[in-house]
């Protein structure tokens, strides 16, 4: 008898890493970028991230926080993290919004770049990961890029 109880679990163990590890990366895109009052005069500029993250599962996926990289035009903006967590209805999305910091001089050397190309669109690359509540899979890897002005997303 124990000897099928314990063969029971361990098919049910495999049938749960199974289906966690076969979820589909999120889809985590840049929805706005703005500037946070008061961070004027300082070496340091806050700005507000919003995010859309879409769920591709027929799962609902319980994040409790989130960190990214930012980079614009192939250079790093800012990093961000938060521990604000959210919930990703199945086949669905939701919205996030994360304060992230990044150095004045990282801020006035995009500004001069900017400038100086001149360039049509601006390119974004958001990289990162959803950390999970609980479950045998703890972390979701996500990579994304796209444009500000493109049909894809916008800034």
């Amino acid at each position: 008898m124990p000897l099928r109880i314990a063969l029971a679990a361990l098919v049910l163990f495999a049938g749960a890493c199974t289906s966690l590890s076969s979820l589909e990366p999120p889809e985590v895109r840049v929805t706005g970028i703005r500037s946070v009052p008061g961070s004027e005069g300082s070496l340091e500029q806050r700005f507000e991230v919003e995010l859309n993250v879409l769920n591709p599962n027929n799962k609902e996926i319980v994040v409790e926080g989130v960190d990214f990289e930012l980079d614009l035009n192939s250079r790093r903006l800012a990093r961000g993290v938060s521990s604000n967590g959210f919930t990703l209805p199945a086949l669905g999305e939701a919205k996030t919004t994360i304060v992230v910091a990044t150095s004045i001089t990282d801020v006035l050397r995009h500004l001069y770049s900017l400038g100086r190309e001149q360039p049509e669109q601006l390119d974004y690359r958001i990289r990162g990961k959803l950390h999970l509540g609980s479950g045998f899979v703890r972390t979701i890897p996500f990579d994304r890029s796209g444009s500000v002005g493109s049909e894809e997303s916008s800034l």
